[in-house]
C-alpha cells in the first residue's frame, strides 16, 4: 500500500487541502512505513500494490531499469502477461505485479523509484519509494515459480450462474447504449456532467446519470475536461474493460489489459470502457460514480446511476447529453477533447 503524507513537527499529521485542489504529502509510505527496505531472496516475487493516497499519483520504475510485468489490475488477472518499464497509477487503484530477483547478486539493493506524472506536486524525496536487498537463497522453495508466465486464465467471470459476462470477453457490438461523462472545474466545485453531490441530494436521491438494465452492456467514455488535473474515476458496481484511450493511439495502456473499476483520467484525456451490469442476486439499486481523488470527492464530485430503476426514466444532465448519438457500434469510438458528442 503505497500512500504519501506531510507531517508536523510533532510527529501527528499534517492537513492541507490547497484549496480543494489536493494533498501532496513529502514522505512516501509503503504498508504505513517510511521508504521502508524488504529483504527479498533471487526469486521472482508476486506483489498487490494499491495506490492509498489522497491525491499522489505514482509512476514507479526500478533503479535497474528491469521490467515489471503486470499480471492482474482492480478486479482480476490479466489474460496477458505485459513487461513494463513503469505504469501508471492513481488514488484506489490496484494492479498486480511480478518483479524477478534472480540475476542480482546477494547484498544488492534495488530501489523502487518515483517518476511521477502530471499536475503532481513534488518534493526532494518523493522520488523514492522503497528499497529490496537481496539476501542468500534458503528454504523451501514451495510456492514459488520458475519462470515469468506469459498467459494467464482469464480475466475474471463474476457470477456467471447468475448470467455474468467475462469482462475481458465483451466487445463494442454487445453494448445496448453508449454515455459521456464530462469532467470539470466549475465555480470551485468538481462536476460530473455539470452536477454535484449536492444537486443529488437537493434533488431527494433521485437524480441519476443513468438508469441502466440488469445484466446489460453500455460502453461509457470518461472525458477529462478539467484543465490541469487528473481524475481516477471510480464506477461502483461495475468491473469494466478499457476499449480506447485517445492518449494512446486509440487503445490503452499496456498495463490495462485486465478488468478495472477506477479509471485514470488524465489531462485532456478521454478513456471509453465496455462494462456490464450484473447485479448478483440482487435486483438492482442505486451506485455511485466519484473521483478518488478524495479532496475532489468531499468537493463534490460525485453523482449516482441507477440499475432496474422503474421510477426512473434514463433522465439526462442539464447542457450535455449523456447519451453517445455516434453510431452503436461505431469503433474506436469517435470523441476527440474538443469535439461535440456525436462528431
Amino acid at each position: 500500500m503505497i500512500s504519501d503524507a506531510t507531517f508536523n513537527a510533532d510527529g501527528s499529521l499534517g492537513f492541507n487541502d490547497n484549496g480543494h485542489a489536493g494533498l501532496w504529502g513529502d514522505v512516501i509510505m509503503v504498508n504505513g512505513v517510511p521508504w521502508p527496505t524488504m529483504k527479498v531472496k533471487p526469486r521472482i516475487y508476486r506483489f498487490r500494490v494499491l495506490v492509498a493516497s489522497i491525491t499522489r499519483s505514482y509512476r514507479p520504475t526500478l533503479s535497474t531499469g528491469d521490467p515489471f510485468y503486470i499480471v492482474g489490475t482492480d478486479g482480476g488477472m490479466t489474460p496477458k502477461v505485459e513487461a513494463v518499464q513503469s505504469w501508471r497509477q492513481g488514488t484506489a487503484e490496484r494492479y498486480e505485479i511480478l518483479i524477478d530477483f534472480r540475476k542480482y547478486k546477494v547484498g544488492q539493493m534495488i530501489e523502487m523509484r518515483n517518476l511521477s506524472n502530471k499536475n503532481n506536486v513534488n518534493y526532494a524525496n518523493t522520488n523514492k519509494i522503497m528499497r529490496f536487498q537481496v539476501v542468500a537463497d534458503s528454504g523451501s522453495m514451495a510456492g514459488s515459480i520458475s519462470a515469468i508466465p506469459t498467459t494467464l486464465d482469464d480475466g475474471g467471470s463474476p457470477n456467471p450462474e447468475l448470467g455474468g459476462l467475462d469482462v475481458m470477453k465483451l466487445t463494442p457490438d454487445m453494448a445496448v447504449a453508449k454515455r459521456i461523462l464530462r469532467v470539470k472545474r466549475q465555480n470551485g466545485e468538481w462536476t460530473i456532467n455539470d452536477e454535484t453531490w449536492e444537486d443529488v441530494e437537493a434533488s431527494g436521491f433521485s437524480r441519476c446519470f443513468a438508469n441502466t438494465q440488469p445484466y446489460s452492456v453500455e460502453q461509457w467514455t470518461i472525458t477529462n475536461e478539467s484543465g490541469g488535473w487528473f481524475h481516477p474515476l471510480h464506477i461502483h458496481l461495475i468491473d469494466g474493460k478499457i476499449i480506447d484511450r485517445n492518449t494512446n493511439g486509440g487503445k490503452p495502456f499496456p498495463w490495462e489489459g485486465g478488468p478495472k473499476d477506477v479509471f485514470y483520467a488524465g489531462e485532456n484525456e478521454s478513456v471509453t470502457v465496455l462494462m456490464q451490469f450484473n447485479t448478483g442476486a440482487h435486483n438492482g439499486g442505486r451506485y455511485m460514480v466519484h473521483c478518488h481523488n478524495l479532496v475532489h470527492e468531499d468537493h463534490d464530485m460525485m453523482v449516482q446511476f441507477s440499475v432496474g430503476d422503474s421510477q426512473n426514466n434514463d433522465p439526462v444532465s442539464s447542457d450535455y447529453p449523456v447519451v453517445d448519438t455516434t453510431p452503436m457500434n461505431s469503433y474506436p469510438p469517435v470523441y476527440r477533447p474538443g469535439l461535440a458528442a456525436g462528431t
